[in-house]
């Protein structure tokens, strides 16, 4: 809807810009509330993660796209360097920055012997509050619109021709909305997880089983093509069924050590 929100000194502002500078920052006041003084490390291995998060949140997106574009060659050679440019690097992609994030936190970790689940434990309501103050950015800016909806449709939104990506004068879902709505509630939900449970990696688990079931369902009522179509399923779809396979095995070894223990 506003894309840029204001100008600084004739620097423009972007709305997805700040949304993710105000994430990070909510992101690191409720982390610092919830470890307390539990991990010393905690303000280094954030920074490691968003550098982590940031790579991958670029990166995912030209790795997926970059086999299209050989396979397509034909296509794609005549089109300028800068459209091409901007087809692979067009957009940055939460999952990858999930990857990129958690693949920084573990060699972090392994390097100084810091045991992984404590710190994801803290990090994940973090992760879950950020992401949905992200996707109101999203909705400001006009990119990850949903599908067509009538509109009389109580969810519906028409976006304007300034917008990053979403077609102008079409009544479209608010998906950016809803994944928002969503994920504040699950940050609230597994808030209240991390405080009532002693059990280490539950919350982590849940994270990545309760996320991967909403994204996997979201997805089917996206409108942008850009986030890839393989089959019947996104990229984030294909992703999802990893992230929600994997948080079950490790929900399912860390409560039977659980049981063990006690």
């Amino acid at each position: 809807m506003l894309p840029i929100l204001f100008e600084v000194f004739g620097l423009q502002v972007a709305s997805y810009g700040l949304s993710m500078v105000i994430g990070a920052v909510a992101a690191w006041i409720l982390i610092r509330l919830l470890a307390g003084k539990k991990e010393k490390d905690i303000q280094l291995i954030f920074l490691v993660c968003i550098c982590g998060g940031f790579l991958g949140a670029v990166l995912l997106r030209p790795l997926m796209k970059t086999p299209e574009v050989i396979i397509n060659w034909e296509r794609f050679r005549q089109m300028p360097h800068e459209a091409i440019f901007q087809y692979l690097f067009g957009e940055i992609v939460f999952y990858g920055g999930l990857i990129g994030g958690s693949i920084a936190l573990l060699l972090f970790c392994r390097r100084y012997k810091v045991q992984v689940l404590p710190v994801t434990d803290v990090f994940v309501p973090a992760l879950a509050l950020a992401h949905g103050i992200g996707r109101i950015g999203c909705f400001f800016g006009g990119c990850c619109y949903g599908i067509p909806v009538v509109s009389s449709h109580p969810l519906s939104v028409i976006f304007p021709p300034v917008s990053m990506s979403a077609p102008a004068g079409t009544p479209l879902l608010a998906t950016q909305l809803i994944e928002s709505a969503c994920l504040f509630t699950l940050a609230a939900l597994l808030v209240m997880v991390y405080k009532k449970t002693a059990e280490t990696g539950l919350t982590t688990c849940l994270y990545g089983v309760l996320y991967s079931i909403m994204r996997f369902t979201l997805e089917f009522y996206r409108g942008d093509m850009s986030r890839g179509l393989y089959g019947p399923f996104s990229t984030s779809q294909y992703i999802s069924l990893v992230l929600f396979a994997s948080s079950t095995v490790l929900l399912y070894m860390n409560s039977r050590r659980t049981r063990s223990k006690s």
